[in-house]
């Protein structure tokens, strides 16, 4: 079972730090920590091009740096750029800046995340930078002491080469939480279980599917999908509906089999939808635990 889920079957509630700086991403780490966070995301992708995010000395490497709003409904729509200002020499930086949001989560695991622009986030990289920044950042994180290692990374898989990252990122210790987002549209129940075993095929530890709805019938079909998922896949799935109409599928998905969901402590929306982790965590805690043989 993937670090980033909870042994007693609980669902976990994972909050996204949003800030453009070092300092804004601890503040929001501490806050999620203090409201009973089970995962914290480090959002990189949303760092500010400038000085460089480090807090602390981190290995070699180097790394990224820019934002993203907070939240993105249009992102696939905005052109993709073939660089990201900072990436190629700040690798480190980010790494470091890991380093410390593990320290400050009070224990949570971590997920660090570089969300490209064509998913909905900040960082305007071809397929091949994306790879390339991905291999630098588990280089790097390699050369972190395992106690301020973050627990796992994102890696999109649209952006190609999946199982490879996925194979270095476990040699590193990390685990892999492959993801998929659609901006646009609720793919066709197929699609989004085909999507959902390739990730399971390159080695996820979670594979997680966010997609959006253009109306309930939308919704209702991803939950389905996702309790077809649970019964015929080996790996931890992780899927939620976007924007209000899909908020729904953040505090049911569990019964349908979604092992995590994401809110707010306080701060921005990573993604369209996210509610408040206190009204969250109320709703889940109405619900039934997830069984524990769950991947």
């Amino acid at each position: 079972m993937s670090r980033l889920l909870p042994a007693d079957g609980r669902v976990a509630v994972a909050v996204a730090t949003t800030g453009a700086d070092a300092e804004a991403c601890l503040a929001q780490t501490r806050a999620a920590a203090a409201a009973g966070a089970d995962v914290v995301e480090l959002r990189a992708d949303l760092l500010l091009a400038g000085p460089g995010p480090r807090t602390s000395p981190a290995p070699r490497s180097e790394g990224p740096s820019r934002p993203e709003g907070p939240s993105r409904p249009e992102g696939p729509s905005r052109p993709e750029g073939p660089s990201w200002p900072g990436a190629p020499d700040r690798v480190g930086d980010v790494v470091g800046l890991a380093g410390d949001v593990v320290n400050e989560a009070g224990g949570a695991p971590v997920l660090l995340t570089v969300r490209t622009v064509a998913e909905g986030g900040g960082a305007g990289l071809d397929d091949a930078a994306y790879s390339d920044l991905l291999h630098r950042l588990i280089e790097g994180l390699a050369e972190l002491g395992a106690a301020r290692r973050p627990a796992a990374l994102d890696v999109e898989q649209a952006r190609g080469g999946t199982a490879g990252l996925v194979a270095r990122a476990h040699g590193a210790g990390l685990d892999v939480v492959v993801s998929h987002h659609d901006f646009r549209a609720t793919p066709a129940d197929g699609v989004m279980l085909a999507r959902l075993r390739a990730m399971a095929d390159a080695g996820a530890d979670v594979a997680k599917l966010a997609v959006m709805p253009r109306g309930p019938r939308d919704v209702a079909r991803l939950l389905g999908v996702t309790a077809r998922a649970g019964e015929e896949l080996d790996v931890a799935v992780a899927t939620m509906s976007m924007g209000p109409l899909g908020a729904v599928s953040r505090l049911s998905g569990a019964v349908f089999g979604s092992v995590l969901t994401f809110a707010t402590a306080g701060g921005a929306p990573s993604a369209p939808g996210q509610l408040p982790i206190d009204r969250v965590r109320a709703v889940l805690d109405l619900l039934p635990p997830l069984p524990q043989d769950r991947p």
